[in-house]
């Protein structure tokens, strides 16, 4: 190779796109390779003139380059070359600072920073209004390609004269520094001053110390390695030294420190804890902020190994909540010091059964922190003899001594020497203390299963008296090495041969008598006895018993066949022994069968045809939808296309929604007991929330319940989880239904009870307006004593409401009574059903009729007399429900005798008088929902809307819009006007206005309702001809057989006995005084005839002192009266 330049360095290049390596030769045509220092896996090629050409962007990757190449057998080298590559952009040029205020004799400096690419050669130039200035400092930054030049001059222009002080605005009051994240924090302060300043900083008021972590400038507080010592509030103070002003700059520097377990310092990795105990796991956190919570997990021992280095590779962890925790657990409870940024949280576990892994996390914005313990269950040391605690002589004997595996080792067997037969000694006691035998026994065999524990086994084959003795397992701690010794001593029982005790002696019986044969035998082992008659064995059958392991015999029923030699043998592995008596029969054999058999049997065949009479009648008449089973479930789906049962089989029950463990439920009092079931106070704990106990209702059966009851009690689950939640109804919360225990319907617990005891507890407190309470009162205890007429109505409107959404849900309730209505909390009433609970056998609301007892009382006609059951004969029982509720828990139909007379004048028409409490509107809704025919009775969603219109007007005026419909008004005496009252009188054709307010709604939801009657006929207390009541009946009971309601639908009346008619568009018909409010539903009716005027005078109802106005004495003469009411004006 020929050297082409003197210098290792190859010139500069002027093509951007090659570059020559003047690599040349004086041999042409050879086979020349080029060499750098990173491989090139482009192809170049050599040229004897002119070397390689290598692409410009292979060049900065070449380093030093040669080329090598063979003549013959021996190899060439080029000299080596330097590659060097220079460039030549810059990308950007800036001067700083950009403006600049000084003062006289202060120092200038500025810096122009060019920013290019690698080796690229700048000269800087400075000038100033046209002059070059001096010479200047060049400083370069090879790494980020900066340059700097920097210019130093003596004076510059003129700013300022005067001493300042200037610190910029705005700055970062508040610096926030996770612990952790960074190995320093630096806080920057900017001011301008003449001349400099002098400065201090202060942290929390106080100068701050110096310290090797924190540096103290002027410009900046720089602080090294953050911890929470270092948060607090710091002040840069700045001094004028002429002036002596001082300005302040405050910041705070907040410091995150993030949670730490402190119980992973202290505590052992594995707890172990005695089966059945109730430890308590605790997580001890502190950090800054605070953590919020401590978050608890769990995950079974099999999931994860024990390894830490595996910890990390297990994912399995569950949160515990009130099914799941592998072990019970009774509550989680947490307790917060925040003068020490610590929370506590302990998990209290309910009972210690199986192994698990726990783990506790911790969070809050810097991090977080858990912690995972192992928890272990231990049965500690267990030392078992079998087979009997008492063994025999020649018995196959086993000594097993098991150890927990995480806490002991080593097993082994030991006979102990020199220790007596009567000497007691301890079951457990450290072997140091014993006289073991030199060696284990051999035949001891170690059973290592896959569980926590091991056995080790001892078998001791066909023992005799030398196996008798004291035995020792020793076991030994694995952490401290200590050795402890079960003791168990082994004593034999001698064999010894059966024999009688007592023999047998002859017995002379007379026949059809009961005989008892006793073989009184012993021995070790007890004996097998053996009895026989007449050398044949005796077997158990008819009339023959043996018990108490063949030692009796007892013969009933004594037949003359029956007489023999009996003989009983006693057996064991040492020997028999025999007893023998003779048995003889007396007098004559009679024919007590043939006298059983012929009653019975014509009792059999009684019932045989009994009951196919039944199933005849009962298929040719299928009942119906409403012809349901009563006593057990009243709440049923409304269903024209499908029997009950069969709907109730159609309905799932999700086991996973709904069950419920009944180990976390604790019942108390019964609160209703009936024949069949009954309804219990409970505590459930984690029922709504993980970690709350909440007091419930639970339904249950009485034991010895039959199946049919049972799948009445689960038909009725399926109906509750159909209807769902609402507010109004007593909603389910969870069932037992796992085998294992009684099947539970778990529902809410309402602590006033059912609303009629509520309502008869609330009479003598009874106000129809609020008591305002005086100063010197507690309202709130005045509003919570005294019921007010804006309650009755509330509780209307939620039982309303209630309906609605069931009615909504296809239901039908058929029992809506205040006993099944009850009182909550805030005064929420909700509608429930205990049917299970209630005993209708002592109840006198339930009247029997056929097999079933009914409470007919509530009961519309339609149901009374063709077993109808539809939403709208709820509508009637809700208009009993209003009556019971405005006269404060009565009874209806009040001194009426439950009979004939009642049904045939309840389908004639014949109503309840107005409660005592009620007013025009309500009674007058009462009557709305009595009308004969069900289309024309109101739905719910119309009285929902009535009520709580009503509802809202008693809240606005507070009450003074109802005034209750005394005795003489009900009866239609003529109500004195006042004549100072200017609506007392109305002038013809005078609308009364905002005293008296009519409904004028021009129908109650239905277009087909027909005309409503002007008066009423009601029951009266006393009857004018009592009619018997049936015998053994309350007066709200009676009993109907099928005929006999078959016949007194027959006596009823084609026309009701009404008065005189005036078409209107409802069966009854009452004049109320309504509020402001206008519904879809309004009980008072406005007739659109403009011949009604003449009623328009007619029982007037004014307010005036109507809250002092006292209700009138009740009079003798009211019998057979009828209430009449007219038709306002229009």
């Amino acid at each position: 190779f020929c050297k082409y330049h003197p210098d290792d360095f190859l010139p500069c290049l002027s093509s951007w796109f090659y570059a020559d390596f003047p690599l040349i030769g004086s041999v042409e045509n050879l086979n020349v390779t080029l060499h750098t220092v990173r491989k090139i896996n482009f192809c170049v090629l050599w040229d004897a003139k002119t070397g390689f050409t290598v692409p410009s962007h292979l060049i900065s990757y070449a380093g030093v380059v040669f080329c090598q190449t063979r003549i013959g057998n021996e190899t060439v080298k080029s000299p080596l070359y330097i590659v060097a590559v220079v460039g030549y952009k810059i990308y950007d040029l800036t001067l700083t600072p950009t403006q600049v205020r000084l003062s006289v004799g202060e120092r200038l400096v500025l810096s122009c920073t060019a920013t290019t690419e690698l080796n690229v050669g700048i000269e800087f130039n400075w000038t100033h209004s046209g002059q070059a200035l001096v010479k200047v400092h060049l400083a370069v930054n090879t790494d980020v390609n900066h340059f700097l030049r920097y210019s130093y001059v003596s004076r510059f222009h003129v700013f300022s004269e005067k001493p300042f002080i200037d610190m910029k605005e705005p700055w970062t009051k508040v610096w926030e520094v996770n612990v952790g994240d960074q190995t320093s924090i630096q806080i920057p302060v900017k001011y301008l001053a003449y001349p400099e300043p002098s400065f201090k900083w202060l942290k929390n008021g106080l100068p701050l110390k110096h310290d090797y972590k924190i540096k103290q400038r002027s410009d900046a507080l720089i602080i090294r390695g953050v911890s929470e010592m270092d948060a607090g509030n710091y002040t840069m103070v700045l001094t004028n030294k002429i002036t002596k002003e001082e300005q302040r700059r405050s910041f705070q520097l907040l410091v995150n420190v993030p949670p730490h377990i402190i119980e992973k310092e202290v505590a052992v990795d594995t707890d172990i804890y005695p089966y059945g105990s109730s430890p308590t796991l605790r997580c001890t956190t502190s950090g800054i902020p605070t953590p919020a919570q401590i978050h608890w997990q769990w995950m079974s021992k099999d999931d994860c190994p024990e390894s830490e280095v595996q910890l990390e590779d297990c994912t399995s962890w569950k949160d515990i909540n009130n099914s799941t925790g592998h072990n019970p657990v009774e509550r989680i409870f947490s307790h917060t010091d925040h003068t020490q940024k610590k929370i506590v949280s302990s998990l209290k576990i309910q009972k210690a059964e199986t192994h698990a892994l726990y783990r506790c996390t911790a969070a809050n914005k810097a991090g977080e922190d858990s912690r995972i313990i192992f928890f272990h269950v231990t049965r500690g040391l267990e030392l078992t003899l079998s087979p009997s605690d008492e063994p025999l002589e020649e018995d196959d004997v086993t000594l097993r001594c098991k150890a927990d595996r995480l806490i002991y080792g080593n097993l082994a067997w030991y006979r102990v020497n020199n220790v007596s037969e009567s000497e007691q000694v301890a079951a457990v006691q450290p072997c140091r203390s014993l006289a073991l035998q030199p060696t284990p026994l051999s035949q001891a065999v170690l059973c290592d299963t896959k569980d926590a524990n091991m056995t080790l086994v001892l078998p001791l084959p066909s023992v005799s008296t030398q196996d008798e003795g004291l035995y020792a397992c020793q076991v030994e701690n694995i952490k401290t090495k200590e050795r402890t010794c079960l003791l168990r001593r082994l004593s034999l029982k001698g064999l010894e041969a059966a024999r009688i005790l007592t023999n047998l002696t002859d017995q002379k019986v007379n026949v059809s008598a009961t005989v008892k044969l006793i073989c009184d035998a012993a021995g070790t082992p007890n004996p097998t006895v053996v009895w026989t008659k007449n050398n044949q064995t005796v077997e158990e059958g008819s009339g023959v018993i043996l018990s108490q392991n063949n030692y009796v015999l007892t013969i009933q029923r004594v037949k003359k066949e029956d007489s023999g030699l009996y003989t009983c043998t006693a057996c064991n592995r040492r020997g028999c022994d025999a007893s023998q008596a003779l048995l003889t029969t007396e007098g004559v054999e009679e024919k007590t069968n043939v006298e059983l058999i012929v009653p019975i049997g014509s009792v059999v065949i009684a019932m045989f045809f009994w009951l196919l009479i039944v199933f005849v009648i009962r298929g040719r008449k299928r009942p119906n939808g409403g012809d349901l089973k009563t006593g057990y479930l009243s709440m049923i789906l409304d269903s024209e296309d499908m029997p009950m049962d069969e709907q109730c089989e159609r309905l799932t029950y999700d086991a996973n929604k709904w069950e419920f463990p009944r180990d976390r439920l604790k019942l108390g009092e019964p609160l209703g007991r009936g024949a069949f079931g009954q309804v219990v106070e409970a505590a459930a704990f984690g029922i709504e929330k993980a970690t709350t106990c909440t007091t419930v209702a639970v339904k249950m059966l009485k034991e010895g319940a039959t199946a049919s009851e049972y799948r009445a009690l689960m038909s009725e689950l399926k109906i509750l989880i159909h209807i769902g939640h609402h507010l109004n109804v007593v909603n389910l919360l969870g069932a037992c239904t796992k085998p294992g225990g009684p099947l539970m319907v778990i529902v809410e617990y309402c602590k006033h009870g059912n609303l009629s005891s509520y309502l008869k507890s609330k009479r003598g407190e009874y106000s129809p307006y609020k008591r305002w309470a005086s100063a010197e009162e507690d309202v709130k205890s005045s509003d919570e004593d005294h019921l007010t007429m804006e309650d009755l109505i509330c509780y209307s409107f939620q039982v309303a409401k209630g309906m609605e959404f069931l009615s909504s849900r296809k239901c039908i309730h058929r029992d809506l009574a205040a006993r099944n209505i009850l009182l909550s909390e805030n005064n929420v009433v909700k509608i429930c059903d205990f049917g299970l609970a209630r005993d209708v056998y002592k109840d006198p609301d339930y009247v029997r009729k056929g097999d079933a007892r009914l409470p007919l009382k509530w009961m519309a006609p339609e149901t009374i007399f063709d077993r109808v059951y539809t939403t709208q004969s709820d509508v009637w029982s809700f208009g009993v429900l209003l009556w019971e509720i405005f006269s404060l828990g009565a009874s209806p139909y009040p001194g009426v005798c439950i009979d004939e007379s009642f049904c045939r004048r309840l389908k004639e028409g014949t109503r309840m008088r107005p409660p005592e409490y009620a007013t025009t509107e309500i009674y007058q809704t009462m009557l709305d929902c009595w009308l004969d025919r069900p289309t024309d009775r109101p739905t719910f969603a119309e009285l929902v809307e009535h009520l709580g219109n009503l509802l809202q007007a008693s809240a606005q005026q507070d009450g003074k819009d109802y005034i209750p419909l005394t005795a003489g008004e009900a009866e239609g005496t003529p109500v004195t006007p006042d004549p100072r009252n200017p609506y007392s009188q109305p002038q013809s054709g005078q609308i009364l206005e905002t005293q008296l307010h009519y409904d004028n709604a021009p129908s109650l939801g239905s277009s087909e309702r027909c005309s409503r009657p002007l008066s009423v006929k009601t029951f009266e207390d006393i009857p004018v001809e009592r009619s018997s009541v049936m015998e053994g009946h309350t007066d709200s009971g009676m009993s109907f057989s099928p005929e006999e309601v078959k016949a007194l639908d027959q006596q009823l009346p084609i026309t009701p006995n009404f008065s005189q008619l005036l078409r209107c568009k409802s069966k009854e018909s009452l004049a109320s005084e309504s509020s402001n409010q206008t519904s879809g539903y309004q009980s008072g009716y406005h007739s659109d005839d403009t011949d009604t005027p003449i009623y328009a005078n007619e029982e007037v109802i004014m307010k005036h002192k109507m809250l002092k106005k006292p209700p009138l004495p009740k009079t003798v003469d009211k019998f057979n009266a009828e209430i009449r009411y007219s038709t306002p004006p229009v």
